[in-house]
């Protein structure tokens, strides 16, 4: 019996060390409150009573040295939500509730001039950060992130075309461009689990898709102990 206890002791030790010696920022309390008041901010409805408020936040949140999830969470979910409400004055067709994700009327990209000119709190984001791909799968997995990524704290984006069979599983995967090399191998593996709605019925190529890898994922990965809170918007 105190073989297994001094054993449990030596092992909990070890546990205890590996995760302080890994050294990564894990989530503060600013951090958690900034991601709350980002929520209240989401859930607002219509949106110009957000916009100045929004725009306080992506200043507070730009300011913070490696919780920049808060201020790319910020511009893409401002983003979206700018163009979901406002996409006719954009020329572009409102989508119905029924809509399927291959009836979106435009890329992301093809949109973010017009975002910018009309939504003052996006000024100052840059554009990867507002990208967000409207093409959503049904089931995503996040990626398994290397230790060399976690050391060096690496954030950014992955964009990827991706190739669909008849049943809305990922055939082919493509990196298209990422903002680091490092980041493109494990959003790969991840993008090709992607699981698609294919209303219809037979293979689909050119499907664009973004894996996104933000300081929640790292943190995640690094072993910090992240909220229901802080999961939801990653």
């Amino acid at each position: 019996m105190k073989v297994r206890i001094a054993l449990l002791a030596v092992l909990l030790g070890c546990s205890l060390e590996t995760s302080a010696s890994d050294d990564f920022p894990c989530p503060d309390e600013r951090s958690r409150e900034l991601y709350a008041r980002l929520q209240e901010l989401n859930a607002l409805h219509p949106l110009s009573r957000a916009v100045p408020e929004y725009s306080e936040l992506i200043k507070q949140a730009s300011k913070r040295q490696m919780d920049n999830f808060i201020f790319h969470a910020a511009c893409y979910e401002l983003a979206y939500r700018t163009f979901r409400t406002k996409c006719t004055d954009y020329g572009y067709e409102c989508l119905s509730p029924a809509s399927g994700f291959l009836d979106w009327p435009a890329q992301m990209s093809d949109w973010i001039p017009e975002l910018k000119k009309n939504v003052a709190a996006l000024e100052s984001c840059p554009d990867a950060a507002i990208h967000r791909d409207p093409k959503l799968p049904i089931v995503r997995f996040h990626p398994d992130i290397p230790r060399e990524v976690i050391d060096e704290k690496i954030t950014g984006w992955v964009f990827l075309t991706l190739d669909l069979d008849a049943s809305g599983k990922v055939a082919n995967a493509q990196v298209t461009s990422s903002t680091s090399s490092k980041l493109e191998a494990p959003a790969l593996e991840a993008a090709r689990k992607f699981r698609y709605q294919n209303k219809r019925k037979w293979p689909i190529k050119g499907v664009s898709a973004t894996v996104p890898i933000n300081y929640l994922t790292l943190a995640e990965a690094a072993g910090c102990s992240m909220s229901y809170e802080l999961r939801v918007l990653r």
